[in-house]
């Protein structure tokens, strides 16, 4: 390759990084974005911001909103494909469902994503005070019982290059800041079995999770968490034999909808193999 070709394709990558930073942006609490708040928070010209905000507003991607952008039809379609070819919503939603019920609380199913935990599936009880957050979005793992579940499988040097430099950001007075505590909290976590968010990510909200695989899915964690008066040491035990049967049942869920799936590797079973000329 020329040294032309590299520039070529080093510039078309670093095209893509941003506009991936761009889509990554936008959150619950900031549906719309300007370029200037793409730039500032970014620190990319804004030019560039423009420039890629144009061809992701052409391909569906965003969506202009006034002086500022919104994501896109695109994204819904691409977040429903993701379901349906994990087969999030009929594996994952009765048992979640089925553990919001028993214990009154609000389940939750989310895997890791850079420095945070992307909740994929949310089961609400029908109890009028519960905790309240929704399927895509997101909150830093420190912060959370789920993250802490799926950070406590990484060593502590990934860890650390993760959520990058301390201290870490910080949502209430429990909430882990430094490195030393949070690797103490992990080790825990680690030999116990199951994670805890003792009010670290909202005062007056408690959390109990453990980390599970699922097939095609891989690594995940389930939660249950609700108001913190209902979190006693005394009731733990409780809630994590609850959240271990409920991972059982999503492991089984699942096993059963990947064997069923019409993949293209299951596909491949099924027909006789053509040669084809490669040339």
């Amino acid at each position: 390759m020329s040294e032309l070709q590299q520039e070529a394709v080093g510039y078309q990558t670093r095209s893509l990084i941003r506009a991936l930073a761009i889509l990554d942006s936008f959150g619950p609490d900031e549906p719309t974005l300007s370029v200037k708040d793409l730039h500032e928070r970014l620190g990319v010209p804004k030019p560039t911001i423009s420039r890629l905000a144009s061809v992701l507003e052409k391909h569906g991607l965003l969506r202009g909103a006034g002086h500022g952008y919104r994501l896109g039809p695109k994204t819904f379609e691409l977040g429903a494909l993701f379901a349906r070819q994990y087969g999030l919503q009929s594996a994952a939603r009765p048992p979640l469902e089925a553990m919001a019920r028993e214990t009154s609380q609000t389940s939750s199913l989310a895997v890791l994503s850079s420095a945070s935990v992307v909740y994929l599936i949310v089961a609400r009880p029908l109890r009028p005070i519960h905790h309240v957050t929704d399927a895509g979005s997101r909150e830093l793992a420190h912060l959370t019982g789920l993250g802490k579940a799926l950070l406590s499988t990484l060593e502590p040097a990934a860890v650390e290059r993760l959520l990058g430099p301390e201290p870490l950001e910080s949502q209430t007075p429990h909430t882990l800041t430094d490195y030393a505590s949070l690797h103490e909290e992990l080790e825990l976590t680690r030999n116990r079995g199951y994670a805890l968010d003792e009010e670290e990510f909202a005062l007056g909200l408690r959390c109990v999770a453990i980390q599970l695989e699922l097939p095609r899915v891989g690594l995940a964690a389930i939660s249950v968490s609700g108001p913190a008066a209902d979190y006693a040491s005394s009731d733990i035990p409780a809630f994590v034999e609850i959240l271990r049967q409920t991972a059982a049942e999503l492991e089984a869920a699942f096993a059963q909808a990947a064997e069923f799936s019409f993949s293209p590797a299951k596909l491949g079973e099924q027909l006789p193999r053509v040669d084809v000329d490669s040339r």
